[in-house]
């Protein structure tokens, strides 16, 4: 910590930031999409409650409306005689007009002759314009429907009846008596309907604002003859503003609960993970920046009992340094520089074979699959590792990979780069991510400016799809059906560590029972003899289809036994390390 300069502090944005950012973001996304779903369902609720209650206003004005006498009122009103009237009426703003012409028309429950007869009677004649005229026809009709609003809470409910498409009021309480012989705005939301046809409730814009709006015909008792449409308006503009003040109450409330959940997520991040990663980092570079050697009172040691990754990580960190300070402490002992150079290399050498899974068969109760790996170190101890395990029962992962430096430092590099590539795989993920994770931890803090090369492949015992990446590394060789070992020649990323920000490529391989996947390090086709040439890949290739290996010791055996005919004795300067797998499928 103490080698990161302050500008870098000044301008890095911490893992304590990054988390609370992520999780407040995941935290007003759930609560907005609760939010517009709680109003959705709301919205859909209210709505189709006011879509029933005018869907029954119009059952309940067709009901009470007695048809024949709406069906009487219609053919006088439907008249060039009567619209003469009403424009007189509108014009002078007389409603009398209207009112008093009504008067002089007969009743649907009297008929034309006994109507005259009693307006000629002067006894009888004020109770003929009153009471059996069409005048007392429109104040029965308006009284019905005024009593259907006043129950129903409904904005309107009126008759209508349809001339050339259009419509026209019969008896609305609103307008009152000027209303009637009004022709209504047209409403593209109706214009699908045949006329006196049903209309369920509809929603749509006008010039009164929102309304909802059904229809029901009035149909004669003995012929069914459709004559007039019973209509019910609801206000949506009121419904609406309800609606909106739920929407504003509910932003209060979310807002109100969203910050109490920030607030306690910022102190459970803090305490949980941002404090004890910061007493990691603490502990592991105040252990490497000890300039004096390394002693047990250097170890890590932070009040860290977690039982998640960070504690792993967290012990994985101690064993390692404990590991070191026994393996300086070795070194130490030595008095003499080269005895100190070759007690060097045992070091590496051990630090790295104790890595490394040799004792095979690794897993003796898989059927699915045979694993089989080795590394032949040369002069000097390099940082080539390879690593196989189960991520679950039903996925296996096999990595190998090259580190760039040589002894001591190779080896450790090898060993955190082989422990942070494991650790992350459990975490999760493509190998593309996983690479993208290991190079952006190990690019950030590269003082030493290492790198490592690493293919990585994630296989499905079950299927036989292996999900595979490469981060600088050689190319796979895959052996296939037809028995013929080939080149995968997959897209290479950037080796690990090599800069920050950069992207792998995942890519699919499937394996059917019998094929056979072989991976190595460049101590294999840079394997040199005596007049320095390389061994290369076409002579590997060709020694691979020459011996048809049906194992993957075998593969091992044969790769080796050619690069070491091949080399006649010469020096070698890098690994051969090789790591070979057997698909035989679930049967």
């Amino acid at each position: 910590m103490a080698n990161v300069s302050s500008d870098n502090k000044k301008h890095r944005f911490s893992l304590a930031h990054k988390l609370n950012l992520v999780t407040i973001l995941m935290i007003l996304a759930v609560t907005a999409g609760l939010l517009a779903i709680t109003y959705h369902i709301q919205a859909g609720r209210i709505e189709k409650l006011y879509r029933t209650r005018a869907a029954d206003a119009s059952r309940n004005a067709a009901d009470v409306i007695d048809s024949k006498m709406a069906d009487h009122f219609r053919r006088y009103i439907d008249t060039d005689e009567f619209m003469e009237v009403r424009k007189e009426a509108v014009a002078s703003g007389d409603e009398t007009l209207i009112s008093n012409w009504l008067k002089t028309k007969p009743s649907g429950v009297i008929d034309d002759e006994t109507f005259r007869e009693f307006l000629e009677d002067p006894e009888y004649a004020e109770l003929a314009r009153t009471d059996l005229s069409l005048y007392s026809d429109y104040v029965q009709m308006a009284d019905s429907l005024q009593v259907i609003m006043d129950d129903s809470e409904i904005k309107y409910t009126y008759l209508q009846y349809i001339r050339d498409e259009e419509y026209f009021t019969l008896v609305d309480p609103d307008l009152g008596i000027l209303g009637i012989g009004e022709m209504d705005e047209e409403v593209p939301e109706f214009e699908q309907y045949d006329e006196y046809q049903q209309i369920p409730p509809t929603i749509y814009h006008c010039s009164y604002g929102w309304l909802c709006t059904a229809y029901e015909p009035l149909k004669l008792p003995d012929t069914g003859e459709m004559v007039a449409l019973a209509g019910a308006d609801i206000d949506m503009n009121e419904v609406r503003q309800t609606q909106r003040k739920f929407l504003a109450n509910s932003i209060i409330l979310v807002i109100l609960l969203t910050s109490f959940c920030i607030i306690i997520n910022m102190y459970l991040i803090r305490h949980i993970a941002v404090m004890p990663l910061t007493a990691l980092a603490k502990g592991a570079c105040g252990f490497a920046e000890g300039e004096n050697g390394y002693s047990m009172a250097d170890v890590i040691h932070a009040d860290i009992d977690s039982n998640d990754e960070i504690g792993d990580l967290y012990h994985e960190i101690q064993d390692m340094q404990t590991r070191i300070v026994h393996y300086t402490d070795d070194l130490a002992s030595l008095t003499a520089e080269k005895a100190r150079a070759g007690t060097e290399m045992q070091l590496a050498a051990r630090i790295q074979s104790s890595m490394l899974e040799s004792d095979f068969p690794v897993f003796p109760n898989r059927h699915e699959f045979e694993l089989y790996a080795s590394m032949t170190p040369a002069r000097e101890v390099g940082g080539d590792f390879y690593d196989f395990f189960l991520v679950d029962d039903n996925h296996l992962a096999m990595i190998i990979a090259d580190v760039s430096g040589k002894g001591v430092p190779g080896a450790l590099f090898m060993m955190s780069s082989m422990i942070l590539i494991r650790n992350q795989t459990h975490n999760g993920g493509t190998p593309a991510e996983i690479l993208e994770a290991i190079n952006e931890g190990i690019s950030k803090n590269n003082k030493a400016k290492m790198f490592v090369t690493v293919w990585m492949g994630i296989l499905d015992t079950g299927t036989g799809v292996m999900t595979c990446a490469n981060a600088g590394h050689e190319f796979p060789v895959l052996k296939g059906g037809d028995g013929i070992y080939r080149l995968i020649k997959d897209k290479h990323g950037f080796v690990i560590g090599g800069m920050e920000g950069m992207k792998y490529k995942d890519y699919e391989l499937t394996l059917s029972p019998g094929d056979m996947l072989f991976v190595y390090t460049d101590g294999v086709p840079e394997a040199n003899n005596k007049e320095q040439e390389f061994y290369g890949t076409g002579r590997m290739i060709d020694a691979l289809n020459a011996a048809a290996p049906d194992t993957p010791a075998e593969v091992l055996h044969t790769v080796k036994a050619s690069v070491d005919a091949f080399a006649d004795g010469a020096e070698q300067y890098d690994d051969l390390t090789m790591l070979c797998l057997k698909y035989k499928g679930q049967g």
